[in-house]
């Protein structure tokens, strides 16, 4: 066999085993947008997976497959999906990571919230928590009903950004960049599940 040959015998190896790997994370759920609704206080369902608090991670685990993992925290679906354990391993936060294209579906009350724009994401757990949300710093917190959420930029950060800009005379070479910042944070960026009190 000519080196030609060898090196084409090789590369046809090497992208087997890459399709391998890709349609393996395509099966556990690593490259493919989440279904997910949310059971305020009890936890979510992810993908037809019941993922509650008081469950052993184990179980997370086996279901998805491959995870990437930091102390006690799990992450599944590219890290848009953390699942945070307490000291005996079993799951006691949730939260989820909207990405830049909005591909998850986030249920609440019948609302896919990654895909609903800021005032009403708000006004719906505002409802929901049947008393106003706690606002520290762009983050919110519903604590009656165990939710926490954020949202990329706030709407001072933004004035301020834009203001800046123009102070140094680079709003208009930054421009795209500060459009693309408003509208990210005009939608949820991340939101925590808790166990209600």
């Amino acid at each position: 066999m000519g080196i030609l040959q060898k090196k084409m015998v090789c590369g046809i190896a090497f992208v087997n085993k890459m399709k391998y790997y890709v349609y393996k994370n395509i099966l556990n759920g690593r490259y493919s947008k989440m279904k997910v609704q949310i059971e305020v206080g009890k936890g979510i369902q992810c993908d037809g997976i019941e993922i509650m608090f008081g469950d052993s991670i184990s179980f997370v685990v086996e279901a998805y497959g491959e995870i990437d993992r930091y102390e006690d925290n799990y992450y599944f679906y590219e890290s848009s999906l953390l699942v945070h354990v307490d000291s005996n391993n079993c799951i006691d936060e949730i939260e989820i990571r909207n990405d830049e294209e909005h591909s998850h579906v986030v249920m609440l009350n019948g609302t896919n919230i990654f895909s609903e724009m800021k005032d009403v994401v708000i006004e719906l757990i505002v409802r929901l928590n049947q008393s106003p949300v706690e606002d520290e710093l762009g983050t919110y917190e519903a604590k009656r009903i165990g939710l926490a959420y954020s949202f990329s930029m706030t709407d001072e950060k933004i004035e301020e950004m834009i203001s800046e800009a123009k102070e140094e005379g680079t709003y208009e070479e930054m421009k795209e960049e500060i459009e693309a910042d408003i509208k990210r944070a005009k939608y949820l960026q991340t939101i925590s599940i808790r166990k209600t009190k």
